[in-house]
């Protein structure tokens, strides 16, 4: 029997609920059946936690009983007796008020945090709710209404259970639907910050930027039960986009699609692993091993929200042709229709609201049997027409998802980061690359670098960013890992090993990302990393290669960032215009240092950064190759093989005099070979690019000096003499004759490398 409590005396007394009459009494004894709420009843099982309904027994005023199972029905001469007793009752009515009545005597001691109020949208009083936990450890929830004859009784109102917080639809659009009143209380009161510690809670929560600026609210007809809740209330505020948090357990799991068909709305399932504690929710602390510590500071490395998103959109209706003949067939919502695209280059299903999440067919009907009543949706969502889309594209700096790329209608698989910008002071910032990057110039390369890529996704530099130091832990990770991943959205960026570049055949890593993160080059003296990453920043569009998916072609979009602890990263060319290579701190930061750093990107620096990236302005443009910088400049010098350096040294001198010089290239490969004191691998060709670059030309046509045909090289000052000869020819010059004073002053000025490396000695 509920319990009643009166507030103040009333004329007549009404009835406290259907089972104090006897007759009913009796009955719900034999079917062992319990009051649930003025006028229903229910049988129930208890599986674990969870209690299912096996039977709901529902009586009318009139005396009359109902009830889907047709072996719970009283018998006859039940079904008298409790006509009689009921249609004879005085029955009160529960009342929706502006506000919570007095609270009954029963309450008196009980946490105001375990007391949770249900409003209607326009915040008018529904029921209570208290919980409260008993000495074996269960927690108890107990339901609370007020009635028109001014008491409290302990039961639910008549018909649908209310949602909790349904007051926060009149803001917002997107819901989070927990499981229970108080994980969706905490939560709101955590993203409202409203105290000093709310504020906090915010900013120390995994997801707390994923779970802002949206209603949380609860549901609290039991797992088993989600039938129970009145769901139309969503529909009706106009909400567009529905989370299901359920607790993290087998039966929590069992109610996503039970909720889902009840929404007409776009609805996905924030799946936890068993990485979370079992029956966890949000409201409670996620486990230690998902944090790690620097310093006295803990900063979160466990799954981000996204990835554990799924689309739980229920896919069809069951539609009954006017006959009544045959079966009924299962037909899309639209809803459901208009979120997935098939791609015909790719023969995959795309979700719209998930561009990341391409399945195959038969993958994808296997994904949603769960939601749907047919065992082959994909068929319905081929028949059903929503246009036609040829490839797939990753396009940044496009906004919309379904696009056209001037030849083909594509679904855009870019989606943009959830960091918003906040006005702030960016000192913390500044003060970070100041420390990470000590060369003033070099600092504002990589600054530009960075504001480009963070705020301008439109413009895809041509260069990508090589960060060595021999110290370890100076923070070189941090910059693409903790700050500018986060701000363009984690999910586009990778972050490979070298193995994953250099040996594998598989690209998914590459694909349908802006920023690639290698944590630690370390190619030493092989040109492979190398090649294989110049490629990378240069390729303008991807052959996605995934294992045991069919192969596409989407843009290329990536900016690759690496780091090292050696400083022979990387083998680099002279004429390289791919790479910036800036020197790197190698003092490294006190853990206090680190410490604050961290706790102010934590505590919305990362808003700040994207404000100051946006305001920022010198952007790099996008045809604009990498600066030289002074490591650049010394790992090209390591690069070089013993006979390449040979070659550009003695290039150097050569193109520093003043005098006009000239060398036969052969007698310049056995002055190298001479010098090396082993076997030159290098060819002539490599030979003479490496003297070119240190400014050095050729002839473009081979010379005969005695009686072979040579390739020769000189210095500017033989330029400017062959200019001087062909000028005074007096405008009589033909390409021919300059080609032959070329020649002939080739012959004059010809010098025997050894001999003049030891002069300019």
């Amino acid at each position: 029997m509920a319990k009643t409590t009166r507030t103040k005396k009333d004329g007549a007394s009404a009835i406290g609920g259907v089972e104090e009459l006897p007759a009913v009494a009796a009955y719900l004894k034999r079917i062992n059946a319990e009051g649930r709420s003025m006028l229903s009843a229910v049988v129930k099982e208890q599986h674990g936690k969870y209690w299912r309904d096996i039977a709901v027994i529902y009586f009318t005023r009139s005396g009359d009983v109902r009830c889907a199972a047709a072996e719970y029905l009283p018998d006859e001469a039940e079904a008298e007796a409790i006509k009689v007793a009921v249609a004879g009752a005085k029955w009160p009515e529960a009342v929706t008020m502006k506000r919570r009545p007095k609270p009954p005597s029963l309450w008196d001691g009980v946490d105001k945090d375990s007391i949770y109020d249900f409003v209607t949208v326009e915040g008018d009083y529904i029921m209570s709710q208290v919980r409260s936990e008993g000495k074996d450890g269960q927690k108890k929830y107990v339901p609370w209404t007020f009635w028109s004859d001014n008491r409290w009784r302990a039961m639910e109102p008549e018909g649908k259970l209310p949602l909790w917080g349904l007051d926060q639809l009149k803001n917002h659009t997107t819901v989070f639907i927990h499981e229970g009143a108080k994980a969706a209380s905490y939560i709101r009161w955590m993203v409202e910050a409203q105290t000093p510690e709310a504020k906090k809670a915010l900013a120390d929560h995994p997801w707390g930027n994923e779970l802002s600026n949206a209603a949380h609210l609860g549901w609290i007809g039991g797992a088993l039960s989600p039938a129970r809740t009145d769901w139309t209330a969503l529909m009706k505020a106009g909400v567009t986009k529905v989370y299901i948090v359920a607790d993290n357990d087998a039966m929590g799991m069992s109610a996503v699609p039970a909720i889902a068909r009840e929404l007409r709305i776009e609805t996905f399932h924030v799946q936890f692993t068993d990485a979370f504690p079992v029956s966890f929710d949000l409201a409670d602390p996620f486990p230690p091993r998902m944090f790690k510590t620097i310093g006295k500071m803990k900063y979160y490395n466990g799954p981000s929200f996204n990835s554990l998103v799924s689309p739980a959109t229920w896919a069809t209706d069951l539609y009954q042709p006017p006959d009544k003949k045959g079966r009924p067939i299962a037909m899309l919502r639209s809803v459901f229709r208009d979120m997935w695209y098939y791609i015909e280059t790719a023969d995959l299903f795309v979700c719209v609201s998930q561009p990341e999440l391409l399945r195959k067919p038969d993958i994808l009907n296997k994904m949603l049997m769960p939601f749907s009543h047919a065992k082959n949706t994909t068929d319905l969502i081929l028949r059903e027409y929503s246009g036609r889309f040829v490839k797939l594209a990753y396009r940044p700096d496009m906004a919309e998802v379904r696009m056209t790329d001037g030849k083909d209608a594509a679904i855009n698989l870019h989606v943009p980061g959830t960091i918003k910008p906040a006005v702030g002071d960016p000192t913390p910032w500044l003060n970070y690359m100041a420390y990470m990057f000590p060369n003033e110039g070099e600092r504002k390369h990589m600054m530009r670098w960075c504001a480009t890529l963070m705020a301008r996704p439109d413009i895809r530099m041509k260069w990508g960013i090589l960060l060595v130091s021999e110290k370890q832990g100076v923070g070189k990770t941090t910059l693409g890992q903790d700050i500018i991943a986060p701000i363009i959205g984690v999910h586009n960026c990778s972050f490979p090993r070298e193995k994953d570049i250099v040996d594998s055949q598989f690209n998914g890593w590459l694909a349908k990302k802006r920023l690639i993160v290698v944590g630690e080059v370390y190619a030493g003296q092989s040109w492979k990393a190398y090649n294989q990453l110049k490629q990378i920043i240069t390729d303008k569009s991807v052959e996605v290669n995934e294992k045991n998916e069919k192969g596409y072609t989407v843009e290329n979009w990536a900016h690759v960032m690496a780091s090292s602890n050696s400083l022979k990263a990387l083998k680099m060319e002279e004429s390289d215009r791919r790479w910036f290579y800036p020197t790197v701190t190698e003092a490294r930061w006190t853990p206090k240092q680190f410490d604050e750093f961290f706790e102010w990107l934590g505590s919305g620096g990362l808003s700040i950064i994207y404000d100051w990236a946006i305001k920022y302005g010198d952007y790099v443009k996008s045809g604009e190759d990498a600066p030289m910088s002074v490591r650049k400049r010394d790992l090209i010098d390591e690069s070089r093989s013993k006979a390449q350096q040979e070659a550009w040294t003695l290039g150097e001198m050569i193109k520093e005099d003043p005098k006009p010089v000239s060398m036969a290239f052969s007698e310049v490969r056995s002055y190298i070979e001479r010098n090396v004191q082993g076997i030159v691998h290098d060819t002539d060709h490599e030979l003479r690019k490496s003297m070119k670059d240190a400014g050095v030309s050729v002839l473009p046509e081979r010379v005969k000096i005695g009686k072979r045909r040579e390739f020769v090289v000189h210095n500017d000052a033989f330029t400017a003499a062959v200019e001087k000869a062909v000028g005074r020819l007096n405008g009589k010059s033909t390409p021919e004759a300059a080609v032959q004073i070329s020649f002939d002053l080739s012959r004059k000025f010809l010098t025997k490398p050894n001999d003049y490396a030891e002069d300019r000695m």
